[in-house]
């Protein structure tokens, strides 16, 4: 009906000459050539090659005798409790308090995002760290139970990358030979809870369908976090001096910090989850639970504005950018048509404060050079080896060379900086080449032709996230609160997560080869 319609009748003609005219034109047919020579040399160049081959170091380890005696040790438990379950699998099945473990133990990965999910909602004030370490224990000890009854469930420690486990090795070093290490102490504690977190969402979710629910439950979480972002914006929150140079952004109003306390955190933890948002529309298959997902974004992206986090900015910029790329590199010119022709629209007050980011006479801004003026002879001083782990070493050690800023610094305001300050250069080496290769790997996921396309809309969102947090790494450490690390750590069992089910067809149940 609408397209027999009079006014689609009378459009039709003059739309078809005006595209025959740009189709025959030559500024059409050099992009065209352009776009064909970009594409060639792109698919040839020396980063998708790169892409496409892993090196001997990483062969080497997936058939090492490390791997194989790691994976062995974090098994022995669940194997020695599977032999223990089948002598007294009567006495088992018969008692009432193990069918109800057992019922929860076969939901570990939907009672894993209940908990992040919440992790969203507990206000700063209510939130104590203990949260993560009790949860972590309680789900570990679920996941031991299923282990009991189901064979095939085990800690999926090959999944775990060479450089992820020289990091944790350099983490656990760092707290042995720490230059105090009972200030170091809570701090491994910290690592510790994470990567159990981490290694309970990657062994235990086992099809598509359970990650779909798990990120789905986490975004949830985000959602309302932006939400009441959103609300702390409306309804106004007081201005922290401390966190912004009122001279050079007069009429300011407070920066939002939702349940997390700090507005850059809040900024760090949006930046690096909302990209999922576009990533679970795209995948989703009716157009209600499209529009849902589309505008559950909204809330965080406003709520973003209002942090007034500079860094957040880029980071999201960067982020919007690369997920566009990933999706489709042809759509980089709109949207950058869009970003440009959106700036008149925004506040007064977020338009002065994207101004300021490279005006070196901003207080945060000479603060954070301040620091790492600071903390650098301490770096130079340990770079091979290390301080030892957590902002509390970090700033005794400080204590002993000049303090340029007002007071001693509690962290380097760099999470880069503050990796090789706390674990050295072989920690530093290492994290880097766990992003490097995470992102390797998701590309070649993303551009792999067989992978399913639920699993490649997840990666390029756990791309474009990972991609604007390391950026604003650069000028923030991002794990300075606790609760926002324990974040990434599961950010990453996602994304990890989709590696172990991209390299199943069809998304099969996973099962670790024994």
């Amino acid at each position: 009906m609408f397209e027999s319609s009079v006014i689609v009748q009378w459009l039709n003609r003059p739309v078809r000459y005006i595209i025959k005219l740009w189709k025959d034109s030559l500024t059409c047919r050099l992009i065209v050539r352009f776009s064909s020579w970009f594409m060639n040399v792109w698919n040839n160049s020396f980063i998708v090659n790169w892409c496409r081959k892993d090196g001997a170091l990483v062969g080497m380890w997936e058939h090492s005798a490390v791997l194989r005696f790691t994976d062995w040790l974090f098994n022995l438990v669940p194997e020695l409790l599977g032999r223990l379950y089948t002598r007294l699998k009567q006495w088992f099945q018969a008692s009432l308090l193990y069918k109800l473990l057992s019922f929860l133990a076969g939901h570990v990965p939907e009672l894993t995002a209940m908990f992040v999910l919440a992790s969203f909602m507990i206000p700063f004030s209510h939130w104590n760290n203990r949260y993560s370490t009790l949860a972590a224990v309680v789900l570990f000890g679920l996941f031991l139970i299923r282990t009991m009854g189901d064979r095939s469930a085990r800690f999926a420690v090959k999944a775990m990358d060479l450089f992820l486990f020289l990091f944790l090795l350099s983490i656990l070093l760092a707290q042995v030979f720490s230059t105090h290490p009972s200030l170091s102490l809570r701090f491994i504690a910290f690592y510790g809870t994470d990567f159990l977190l981490m290694l309970i969402l990657i062994s235990t979710i086992r099809t598509k369908e359970q990650l779909s629910t798990v990120l789905e439950i986490i975004m949830i979480g985000v959602a309302i976090s932006g939400l009441y972002g959103l609300y702390q914006g409306i309804v106004g929150v007081p201005v922290i001096q401390a966190q912004v140079d009122v001279d050079l952004n007069e009429g300011m109003p407070g920066r939002v910090y939702s349940v997390f306390g700090n507005s850059n955190i809040f900024a760090q933890v949006i930046v690096m989850f909302i990209p999922f948002f576009p990533a679970i529309a795209l995948s989703a298959r009716g157009w209600q639970k499209k529009a849902l997902f589309g505008l559950a974004a909204l809330p965080s992206l406003v709520a973003l504005l209002m942090t007034y986090s500079r860094s957040g900015y880029v980071g999201l910029a960067v982020a919007v950018v690369v997920f566009i790329f990933l999706v489709r590199k042809s759509l980089i010119p709109l949207f950058a048509v869009l970003g440009i022709l959106a700036v008149p629209f925004l506040p007064d007050t977020v338009l002065r404060r994207i101004s300021t980011i490279t005006n070196l006479e901003d207080t945060s801004i000479k603060y954070r050079f301040e620091i790492w003026e600071t903390i650098w002879p301490a770096v130079r001083d340990f770079w091979h080896t290390g301080i030892g782990l957590g902002s509390d070493a970090v700033k005794r050690v400080a204590e002993n060379y000049e303090i340029v800023t007002k007071s001693t610094p509690l962290h380097a305001h760099n999470l880069y900086l503050q990796i090789i300050l706390e674990t050295g250069i072989v920690g530093l080496l290492s994290f880097l080449g766990w992003m490097v290769r995470t992102i390797k790997k998701s590309l070649r996921i993303i551009f792999g032709e067989d992978a399913d396309p639920y699993l490649q809309n997840v990666l390029k969102a756990g791309v474009s996230g990972l991609m604007g947090l390391l950026v604003i790494a650069l000028v923030e450490y991002v794990w300075y609160y606790p609760r926002a690390m324990m974040l990434f750590w599961v950010f990453m069992g996602l994304i990890i997560t989709a590696f172990r089910l991209a390299a199943r067809k069809d998304g099969e149940r996973l099962q670790e080869d024994a």
